[in-house]
């Protein structure tokens, strides 16, 4: 987790009103010597307009939609405040933020570390499932924070007063999940503040060893008869997710190197900042570009950026520390220059619960 850009000094009991008499309203234009100039400090509740109309605006917040290869990659991740990223096509979502709707869809979430802005939303989520009549989620995560995980849990269902269902599965490094037959989750070490894991989707095939490729159907019916091994297994990692990490051995990891899909965090680019990186145990983008050049990955997502830099300025510097080549892969999941609007976030969830509100 990075810390805050800005320190936040809460406003004094009279700064609103002192404001407002600094700075009265005016109705229609400054210029206009038919204005009326209203001072809300002084003003008196008879003299304000009840009958006036209501102006409405909205706010958004705007998560990503990468269509990347044969999945979407969709979610939020910006140091310190959430990070949650899912993978509608294999139904996880990594870590889970505050829980935005479209996680709810989710039935498996990977939770790489224990910090707030990556579990925040994580009783929330289970809740949410159990309201919309949906099955219980099951949640992987470091076996070390499984108990105050579950203390957690535990104390939601009293205060809601509800037996919210869940599944919790504790895991360690190199420790699979199989989700079906053709795909697992495998566990990563990562290198962050405390326990902390990083998760491979990994594609699981049979194939037939070359020596049988030459065989009839009934010939290979009666070698199965026979209990001959007559395929081997084939894995391939789809998409890893390395959670907040600093530069270590996971980059050594297989599962890393080879992955068609990288999403890693990259949070501090400026120069002056490699220090923050090393407390936070972080990753630089001086550490990016020294491992850039052993991986493999047909795309690298970069995530987790802090906004003490910001995505255009992170881009420039990118650019110059690795150059165009290892560049042209690498995309920031936070990068909305030139993306379409995807529509409402509301949609992307599950339907409306059919249940006593």
């Amino acid at each position: 987790m990075d810390e805050p850009a800005n320190a936040v000094t809460p406003p004094t009991p009279n700064t609103h009103a002192a404001s407002h008499a600094q700075n009265p309203i005016i109705d229609k234009t400054p210029d206009d010597p038919s204005a009326i100039v209203r001072n809300p400090a002084t003003e008196s509740p008879a003299d304000i307009d009840t009958h006036a109309p209501i102006e409405k605006s909205f706010l958004i917040q705007r998560f990503a939609r990468l269509k990347v290869g044969q999945f979407h990659i969709v979610g939020y991740s910006v140091a310190g405040e959430e990070t949650v990223i899912q993978i509608p096509e294999l139904d996880v979502c990594f870590d889970i933020g505050r829980a935005p709707h479209f996680a709810l869809t989710s039935n498996l979430i990977c939770l790489s570390h224990g910090h707030m802005d990556h579990v925040a939303g994580l009783a929330y989520y289970l809740s949410q499932r159990s309201f919309q009549g949906m099955k219980g989620g099951t949640i992987l995560l470091p076996r070390e924070i499984e108990l105050p995980v579950l203390n957690m849990l535990r104390a939601w269902r009293d205060i809601e007063r509800q037996q919210t269902p869940y599944n919790i599965i504790p895991l360690a490094a190199g420790q699979t999940h199989q989700v079906r037959r053709d795909l697992v989750i495998r566990t990563l070490e990562t290198h962050h503040g405390g326990p902390s894991l990083g998760y491979s989707l990994v594609s699981v095939r049979e194939k037939l060893k070359p020596e049988y490729l030459p065989l009839q159907g009934p010939q290979i019916a009666e070698l199965r008869r026979q209990g001959v091994e007559i395929t081997y297994r084939v894995e391939v990692p789809m998409v890893t997710f390395l959670g907040d990490t600093a530069a270590g051995t996971v980059f050594s990891n297989p599962d890393v190197i080879n992955a068609q899909i990288l999403l890693t965090e990259c949070t501090f680019f400026e120069a002056g900042h490699k220090r923050r990186a090393k407390a936070g145990r972080h990753l630089h983008i001086d550490h990016l570009a020294d491992i850039l050049p052993t991986l493999k990955n047909e795309h690298i997502i970069l995530t987790h950026v802090s906004r003490r830099t910001g995505i255009r300025a992170a881009k420039r510097i990118l650019r110059r520390k690795v150059g165009e080549q290892l560049r042209k892969n690498i995309t920031f999941l936070m990068d909305f220059e030139g993306a379409a609007d995807a529509g409402d976030m509301e949609a992307q969830g599950p339907p409306a619960a059919d249940a006593p509100e």
